[in-house]
């Protein structure tokens, strides 16, 4: 599945739940005249829950695998882009997190340390330069 059919389905799916979501709220309304309508609203809570991870884009993925085994690789084809460096250094040794860029965002390449509530930029810019200075980050750090 290529990324701009994802898109599409992700966008089909989140349409529906917003419409099925909007029905049971008109039903429950109707109900209120006495019905009990905790069955409703425990649907309704499902789907607003569901909704709002596909709102997030916010996808959990664990990928293990011994080093030079094509997980920056294999990660890139499933998000449709090079957005990881794949190249033979050890660029996945550590949690990675990935998150979209929205319109006239820069993209940045962050990294958390412990202890500290903000992240420290490494690199942004163009995603070829961000890929470079990732790779340098790692071998600089004795990955």
């Amino acid at each position: 599945m290529s990324s701009e059919q994802f898109q599409a389905a992700h966008d089909s799916i989140y349409n529906i739940g917003t419409h099925l979501l909007e029905y049971l709220q008109e039903i429950r309304q109707e109900r209120l005249s006495g019905d009990d309508t905790k069955g409703l609203q425990s649907v309704e809570n499902d789907i607003i829950e569901a909704l709002t991870v596909l709102r997030e884009q916010k996808y959990h993925v664990a990928v293990i695998a011994a080093m030079k085994a094509g997980k920056s690789t294999f990660l890139n084809a499933v998000i449709g882009a090079d957005v990881l460096a794949s190249e033979a250094e050890a660029c996945t040794i550590c949690r990675t997190d990935i998150r979209p860029i929205y319109t006239m965002a820069t993209p940045r390449l962050l990294e958390y340390r412990q202890g500290q509530k903000q992240p420290v930029v490494i690199a942004e810019g163009d995603a070829s330069v961000i890929r470079q200075k990732c790779l340098q980050f790692v071998v600089d750090q004795g990955h």
